[in-house]
């Protein structure tokens, strides 16, 4: 089986695909990693900027019978409305609110700026996330629009993270026991990409600059409604709690210990 693991950047996307290749081997499917030619042979996840049917048909060879779970930030394929109902892939897509999105965003383009790092560089203030939240946006609505593709918040994945693991085993048919499946990222640094872990962080954000955010997204709030009552409760035990984005130091440890966990 494949599964696609897509997410918007900054929604707790890697965390959804580390739960759900977590979830396979719950439930006795091992799960193949890629090495060449498709990725780096020290890879931690099997990442692809965009898939297509030919990528598909190149991993099925490679793959044979096995499962995969291949994760991704790209549009969607053309054809994923009959790759999915044909039951050939199945899918997930993670989303959250934006103006969280375009917070973290901000984070790392700081930690990128100290360390040298291209990678987020330009996110400097609230404004300069807008152009590619758009971006991300439309494709988030383009892959959840898709009959059969499940739709997990940031929220969910992070504050109930059990309810998400059984909504996954029940997708792809099998029963595990889901409390086992998050126990088994007690620590945060096996969680990759991990930063704050605030609950309801916008509100750190300018209430002008909220406004122009629930006015330009406000497709996505309509169709999403991201501030559930996990969350809120996460949020009254954090309040008096000072939050600190990860470093440089904290993201290298912990893709060292996802490598020793596969």
């Amino acid at each position: 089986m494949i599964y696609i693991s897509y997410g918007v950047t900054k929604s707790a996307s890697t965390f959804l695909y580390q739960l759900t290749e977590e979830t396979f081997r719950a439930a006795g499917r091992k799960v193949a990693r890629l090495g060449h030619p498709f990725r780096p042979l020290d890879s931690v996840e099997n990442y692809f900027n965009f898939i297509e049917t030919e990528l598909l048909d190149e991993i099925e060879k490679a793959i044979g019978s096995q499962d995969i779970i291949l994760k991704t930030h790209g549009t969607p394929p053309r054809d994923l409305a009959q790759l999915v109902a044909s039951g050939r892939v199945m899918v997930s897509a993670s989303i959250r609110d934006p103006r969280e999105i375009a917070l973290s965003m901000l984070d790392h383009g700081n930690r990128s700026r100290r360390w040298r790092a291209s990678r987020f560089s330009e996110f400097v203030t609230v404004a300069d996330t807008l152009h590619a939240l758009d971006l991300q946006a439309a494709c988030f609505l383009s892959w959840a629009g898709t009959p059969g593709v499940a739709v997990f918040k940031y929220n969910d994945i992070c504050f109930e993270s059990a309810v998400v693991v059984r909504r996954i085993a029940a997708q792809i048919g099998v029963e595990v026991d889901a409390e086992a499946v998050t126990r088994s990222f007690g620590s945060k640094t096996l969680i990759g990409q991990f930063s704050k872990g605030k609950a309801l962080r916008y509100s750190e954000m300018d209430s002008g600059d909220q406004a122009v955010f629930l006015e330009r997204f406000a497709a996505l709030y309509d169709a999403c409604d991201f501030e559930t009552e996990a969350a809120r409760r996460v949020a009254q035990t954090q309040a008096r709690r000072s939050f600190r984005p990860s470093g440089e130091l904290r993201q290298a440890i912990s893709t060292l210990r996802r490598r020793f966990r596969i």
